[in-house]
């Protein structure tokens, strides 16, 4: 990957050798495509059917689940760019090319914008959309779906306003969107919660679209499960109070009565990594053995 740091600016332009190169980056960084799903604006499905949530992106960034979202429509959108950027160059006269920008303000963030000019002070976000978010551009305005990936690059840029060029049908419309101090301030707020949760492996707040919709069987053996833990609860806590109660009469010594023997040991405590100076700044995840699943059932909230 080569840099290059654009005078008198924190940005700095990143040129990838291949794909490979820049999808391994990505992976590291929250991309403007990626702030629908923090912000919740957006319903894309994954092949499978899967919408995606913070939740999968959060699983997508540390690589425990990949996510293939390369259908007909992502193909055409990518094949469109260029033609579409064509277009909007003639309308503008002006010339633009693809580029990766990042900001030292924003460590966690990275900007793929669809057309940077030659001066460097003017971007353009292009979609190929259809007929219905066209029309939404005609009136002046950007989809919600949009918005967020839009003042994310106006964010990392620090561009007063950025242009969202939807092409549709070989017609292309200009919307000049605004910065939005408020909406990007809010923004800011939410991709470091999502990021603290990514470098910490701490699984982000679910949402509805996190749940499949089931059938009446499943709703039959979930309702005989969690009446079983329920009836397991107090018994759960009889055992530790007698538990507590048997060590305090073994006196802290191996016990024992007819064919009962009760048996003391010690194991080592776990290591902690975070205390141990010479390990500070190293990135252990490499060393992280596979993740564990539980499961867990209770009563959704009224």
């Amino acid at each position: 990957m080569k840099t290059i740091e654009i005078k008198g600016t924190t940005l700095t332009k990143l040129i990838f050798e291949n794909d490979a190169e820049w999808l391994a980056f990505r992976k590291d960084h929250i991309g403007a495509s990626d702030c629908s799903i923090i912000m919740g604006t957006s319903k894309w499905k994954t092949n499978n059917g899967m919408i995606k949530t913070p939740k999968l992106l959060f699983q997508e960034k540390l690589g425990l689940d990949t996510m293939n979202c390369d259908n007909a429509a992502t193909r055409y959108g990518k094949a469109m760019e260029e033609p579409a950027r064509q277009v909007y160059q003639e309308m503008v006269s002006d010339l633009f090319e693809p580029m990766c920008i990042k900001n030292s303000k924003y460590p966690y963030a990275m900007v793929s914008l669809d057309g940077l000019n030659i001066t460097d002070d003017r971007a353009v976000e292009i979609k190929n959309c259809s007929l219905a978010d066209h029309e939404i551009a005609r009136q002046g305005k950007v989809p919600d779906k949009y918005y967020s990936q839009v003042q994310m690059q106006i964010m990392v840029t620090e561009f007063s306003e950025i242009d969202y060029f939807s092409f549709h049908d070989n017609e292309g419309i200009i919307v000049k969107v605004k910065r939005d101090d408020e909406y990007i301030l809010e923004l800011d707020n939410k991709l470091k919660a999502f990021w603290n949760c990514v470098t910490n492996f701490i699984e982000p707040e679910l949402t509805e679209d996190d749940y499949i919709e089931q059938d009446q069987e499943w709703f039959k053996k979930a309702k005989q499960l969690y009446n079983v833990q329920q009836t397991l609860k107090p018994l759960v806590a009889e055992e530790k109070v007698l538990k507590d109660e048997l060590k305090l009469l073994s006196n802290d010594r191996n016990s024992k009565f007819g064919d009962l023997l009760y048996t003391r040991s010690i194991y080592a405590g776990r290591v902690d990594y975070k205390s141990i100076p010479e390990i500070e700044n190293i990135d252990l995840t490499k060393y992280t053995g596979k993740p564990t699943v539980s499961w867990r059932l209770k009563k959704a909230k009224n």
